[in-house]
């Protein structure tokens, strides 16, 4: 579409300068503008367009604007639009669209119909911003927050639960002793101590999730504690579990306690063999990571970063949002307490880091640990 037939249809009533000048505006925004026709049909994109969706302007001018539709709109959200905009009302509101890739991104949209001098629509504009970022720092944010007040309640919860198994414990042995051996008496008291050693430990688990580092920290390399521990993956993992490293011989240097971070480190490992049924793989990487490729929830400046992913089926995605929750857990009833990655969540925020869970584009789960690296 030219550009005088453009200024035409969006009733330009300036001089040929003006219009020329408000075009050049439009295709050097960062803002995403174009124009269908009634039916949807693209008539004009700028190249704004093009950056966001991955389409040039040739590959979309005369086609539908449903070549952006992600599938995750639902219907109802499609019907109100399009009865807003002919009605000649502005429309705003959030899409999940779909780009060239195939991957998505929700961008906040806004539609005006154009009116012809008769009065009549005769164009949609729309423009569109780019949110996808902004809603993953906000999500990130509030998963922050939520682990933060869960881990304030576990803190309470699990010393007042610590304190009533210490008496119950305690206090059964004691009464074991004046049993008769081997008796009815003494079997169910075995069986009561039994299970509260088992929910002390769970205790003890919540306590990690929720308590300050005791521990002592030092300046060391991540690399340092992962070569210590291949033995240990050796035979705790088993012959059919392969374990792939790629460790970075530049890493900066982080500030942590390396045994926390050690058994932080098993913890993952375990749960990947476990999610893989005892075979597969697992990767174990680290790097240097920048501003230019950390979570947006995280403040700038340098990191050293851990990252291990598995070969298994990968987390589902209903469950990402709640995965390092305490007693969440994705295993069948009977196979997990729910406490092992809420654990590492806790032990890794109190070494100063902060750990990310997502799916490799290949299939598997990723977790990724971002400790501030020092000068």
């Amino acid at each position: 579409m030219g550009r005088g037939a453009f200024c035409y249809n969006i009733r330009m009533k300036a001089k040929p300068e003006v219009c020329d000048m408000l075009l050049k505006a439009i295709e050097q925004t960062c803002e995403v503008f174009f124009l269908t026709d009634l039916s949807g049909t693209i008539i004009y994109v700028n190249p704004a367009f093009e950056g966001l969706t991955g389409y040039s302007s040739e590959e979309v001018i005369g086609k539908n604007a449903r070549i952006l539709n992600s599938g995750e709109n639902p219907p109802t959200l499609y019907r109100e639009m399009w009865a807003t905009i002919k009605e000649g009302k502005h429309w705003t509101g959030r899409l999940v669209n779909r780009r060239k890739d195939g991957t998505t991104y929700t961008d906040e949209q806004r539609i005006c119909p154009l009116k012809d001098t008769d009065g009549k629509i005769h164009l949609f504009l729309a423009t569109r911003r780019d949110i996808t970022r902004d809603l993953q720092l906000e999500s990130q944010l509030n998963q922050g927050q939520k682990m933060e007040s869960l881990g304030l309640l576990a803190g309470q919860i699990s010393h007042d639960f610590n304190n009533l198994l210490t008496v119950i414990i305690g206090s059964m042995e004691l009464i074991e002793e004046d049993l008769k051996p081997e008796s009815a008496g003494q079997r169910l008291a075995r069986e009561i101590l039994r299970s509260s050693k088992e929910s002390a430990a769970m205790i003890k688990h919540l306590m990690m999730f929720a308590r300050h580092s005791e521990g002592r920290s030092k300046a060391i390399t991540l690399n340092e504690p992962l070569r210590e521990m291949q033995v240990l993956f050796d035979g705790l993992l088993g012959k059919n579990v392969s374990v792939a490293y790629t460790l970075a011989p530049d890493l900066a240097k982080a500030r942590l306690e390396p045994e926390q971070f050690k058994q932080a480190v098993l913890n993952l490992a375990v749960n990947a063999k476990d999610a893989m049924n005892g075979t597969g793989g697992i990767m174990i990487k680290t790097y240097n990571a920048g501003p230019e490729n950390i979570p947006p929830s995280l403040p700038e400046g340098p990191y050293a970063v851990f990252e291990i992913s598995d070969t298994g089926p990968g987390i589902p995605k209903e469950a990402l949002p709640r995965i390092f929750e305490p007693f969440f857990t994705t295993k069948p009833k009977g196979k997990g307490t729910g406490l092992g990655l809420s654990t590492v969540y806790g032990t890794v925020h109190q070494n100063g880091g902060n750990i990310f869970a997502d799916n490799r584009p290949g299939g598997g789960a990723v977790f990724t640990i971002y400790f501030p690296a020092l000068p």
